[in-house]
């Protein structure tokens, strides 16, 4: 009789206990599993897409004074007409004053300060003379040659260059996770 009443109480006790669970009320009245603590408000539906869309923006703007090797004539320290006409575009701007300016290194000391001296004069031109520009790695990388020429022209995403143009000289890019490793350098 004493085992049958233990099982009795036994089933009673795992009873309650999950009717606890399923009624959302919990164990002793301490919903394990919410979300949100009693009283708290949660945060408006959208807030971290807004800060992660506000971060990739930011990000956008400051890789606008970037210059890549692609931004210079071959090795040299002239600008290609493009960036030429990207600094005349930042330098119309009222905070331009605040950017800094950063150039890819090359891997030549001579050719990096020759390149930064011929930023500092076409942003002189432009009424920039108090800019500050350096030699850093940029945060965004660049792309390669195919990609560029590609998404330039309109014809193709990342996605798509993949096949390569067809020379030769075209390999896949293994950037942004594309290619599986660093394998294309």
């Amino acid at each position: 009789m004493r085992h049958q009443y233990s099982i009795a109480c036994s089933m009673i006790v795992a009873a309650a206990l999950s009717a606890g669970c399923a009624s959302r009320g919990g164990i002793l009245g301490v919903d394990c599993c919410a979300d949100v603590p009693s009283g708290a408000i949660p945060e408006p539906a959208g807030t971290k897409v807004c800060a992660w869309q506000t971060q990739q923006v930011n990000a956008a703007f400051t890789d606008q004074t970037v210059l890549y090797q692609a931004d210079f004539v071959d090795r040299t320290s002239q600008l290609s007409p493009s960036a030429l006409q990207r600094l005349s575009r930042q330098s119309q701007l009222e905070s331009s004053s605040e950017f800094v300016w950063v150039l890819e290194p090359s891997g030549d000391a001579d050719l990096d300060s020759g390149r930064v001296g011929a930023v500092v004069e076409a942003l002189a031109a432009r009424g920039r003379t108090a800019a500050e520009v350096r030699i850093a790695t940029p945060a965004a990388l660049g792309l390669r040659g195919p990609q560029a020429e590609r998404i330039a022209r309109g014809t193709g995403s990342t996605q798509s260059s993949l096949r390569g143009t067809g020379a030769s000289t075209s390999r896949p890019s293994s950037l942004g996770g594309f290619g599986g490793g660093l394998r294309g350098f």
